[in-house]
């Protein structure tokens, strides 16, 4: 493992210079006593990190850090992390370090910081391994590796994890933990697959209470004779309504006024031509057939605007009182029959329109 960088006691005293006069502690939204106490704290930390004692300065570098964000404090924690063998979130404080908008001329402390990180991030990465965990998707399922829970998207993807010992863990509602623990070399890439077993001993939907059996009886009471329990069945869905024939007579009905309006066109047309010729419904015998056409073409648009008319109001009324289907009723359990309109008849005349049905 790489050796945890050093700073000559020079170098540190200016470390420790340029964080103190940094303009990331005087900023104003911060109180004069919790920047007091995150410079004490970055200070102590610092010191901690160059005696290569890294695991009491993480504490302190770590609460500096929430206190008061500094470049130096989240390299130098960086660095601590990557020496502690936590690659994954050391490399990724440095990246976010060296990611941060920095001064135009950075200062010879801030600028050799910045190249260590980078040399630093350069050399872990090839450390770094990949743990892909593989378990068939459950409802409410939850994959934790080392007790932290890994997002739903990162399963059956290679996920960076640091080398050595680690404990993966599946849980799910109604379901067995599924759990193992592996070692994972520096760089290595593992697949590790997890299978969930339903529990025996899951919780299932409550069941109707067993009547306690009856007491016994005298042997001069003859004990009464239980009924048997009625079953009842989950009630029968209701058939929907056959509508056809109510589509058919509105379709009916429109054909036959669009052609009522087509024909009603045509007889104004043949009017408006005689009007000339033709005086209270007298013609030149030249012009005779003509008003013969005309009386005919309006006569066949009467009784088709008749029979549109017929056609909605019989549509409208087998609308409102369809019943199911003969084969429907039969399909449903128990057999219901719906009291309507039945056998529904249609009269047209010269003069009139009769409408009937029976009930």
């Amino acid at each position: 493992m790489m050796g945890q960088p050093r700073l000559t006691g020079s170098a540190l005293g200016l470390f420790c210079t340029a964080l103190i006069s940094s303009p990331a502690w005087g900023a104003e939204d911060a109180s004069a006593a919790e920047t007091g106490a995150a410079r004490a704290l970055a200070v102590d930390g610092l010191k901690l990190a160059q005696a290569n004692n890294c695991a009491e300065a993480v504490p302190k570098l770590e609460r500096a850090e929430k206190l008061y964000h500094s470049t130096f404090v989240a390299i130098r924690l960086g660095e601590c992390y990557v020496s502690l063998g936590k690659l994954v979130e050391g490399t990724e404080l440095l990246r976010k370090s060296l990611r941060e908008p920095q001064p135009t001329e950075p200062t010879p402390a801030l600028a050799k910081a910045l190249e260590r990180a980078q040399k630093l991030v350069d050399s872990t990465k090839p450390r770094i391994a990949g743990l892909t965990v593989k378990v068939a998707a459950v409802q409410d399922m939850r994959v934790s590796i080392d007790g932290v829970v890994v997002p739903s998207a990162l399963v059956d993807t290679e996920v960076p994890t640091d080398p050595g010992e680690h404990n993966v863990e599946v849980t799910a509602p109604g379901f067995l933990r599924s759990a193992t623990r592996l070692s994972i070399g520096e760089g290595e890439k593992k697949n590790v697959t997890l299978t969930l077993t339903r529990d025996p001993n899951a919780a299932v939907a409550p069941t109707a209470p067993v009547d306690a059996p009856p007491k016994e009886a005298s042997s001069s009471t003859p004990a009464p004779l239980a009924s048997p329990p009625s079953v009842s069945g989950p009630p029968a869905a209701e058939p929907a309504p056959n509508r056809t024939a109510a589509y058919v007579a509105w379709g009916v009905g429109a054909a036959a006024l669009a052609a009522g309006g087509v024909l009603g066109v045509m007889t104004m047309q043949k009017h408006s031509d005689l009007k000339g010729d033709c005086t209270d419904g007298a013609c030149p015998p030249e012009r005779q057939g003509d008003l013969d056409s005309a009386k005919r073409l309006g006569n066949f648009s009467t009784i088709a605007f008749g029979v549109g008319a017929a056609g909605a109001v019989l549509g409208t009324v087998l609308f409102f009182t369809a019943s199911p289907s003969r084969a429907d009723r039969a399909a449903s359990t128990p057999e219901r029959r719906f009291v309507g309109l039945t056998r529904p008849r249609v009269a047209i005349g010269p003069t009139q329109i009769q409408l009937g049905a029976d009930f």
